[in-house]
């Protein structure tokens, strides 16, 4: 990933966790509950501390995505069980040059988050969500039609569309929780894993 648009300078400029979540206008007291309910399994947190050295995690999102709702805290708890790796958000709409660079490199979705090392050159990229989610969420789309259907009316505003689907994709987003408690969670951690190098822990509890 050359051409990487976040040098030392500019990674100053990124929120803390603790700013984003001040920041989110969509999602807050979910994030905050989250934050401090998701906990790693003891081996997983072994694993993550084999880690030997320092990293930088530019994670870029937006406040509105139910994935980064999901797996931010994740992220989170593993950066502060390796003690060596600090965590940035980038809001997208906020950093153009960035969102360019992921588009360059033909990664449209969000979250999108990247590990740089002591030089913030970037080393590995992880995107939006785990491999397993993809089937929970297309298993979920084919139950809910209705979903597709108004997102595709040309007669509603995006005002009109987000107040018919809201009580639906709240019930998503419990759902999505339920996933991540039973597999999802364990599965984004071992990702993470593989992506930095470290031991697989499997993809069980």
């Amino acid at each position: 990933m050359s051409n990487f648009p976040i040098d030392r300078e500019t990674w100053q400029k990124g929120l803390t966790v603790e700013e984003f979540v001040e920041s989110m206008t969509q999602h807050q007291e979910p994030m905050r509950r989250r934050l401090e309910q998701v906990r790693l399994q003891p081996q997983e947190i072994a694993q993550i501390q084999k880690l030997d050295r320092r990293l930088y995690l530019a994670v870029m999102t937006e406040d509105w995505c139910s994935d980064c709702l999901m797996v931010l805290p994740i992220l989170v708890k593993l950066a502060q069980a390796s003690g060596k790796i600090e965590v940035k958000v980038f809001i997208r709409r906020e950093w153009p040059a960035l969102r360019s660079f992921y588009q360059s490199q033909d990664i449209p979705s969000i979250p999108v988050a990247t590990f740089l090392d002591d030089q913030f050159q970037p080393l590995v990229t992880w995107i939006e969500r785990p491999r397993a989610a993809h089937h929970r969420l297309a298993e979920w789309k084919l139950a809910h039609p209705e979903v597709e259907q108004i997102r595709r009316r040309a007669d509603l505003s995006s005002e009109e569309k987000r107040q018919l689907l809201k009580e639906v994709l709240d019930q998503l987003l419990v759902e999505m929780e339920e996933w991540y408690a039973e597999e999802l969670q364990s599965e984004t951690v071992r990702e993470i894993l593989e992506l930095l190098g470290l031991e697989s822990v499997g993809s069980g509890s």
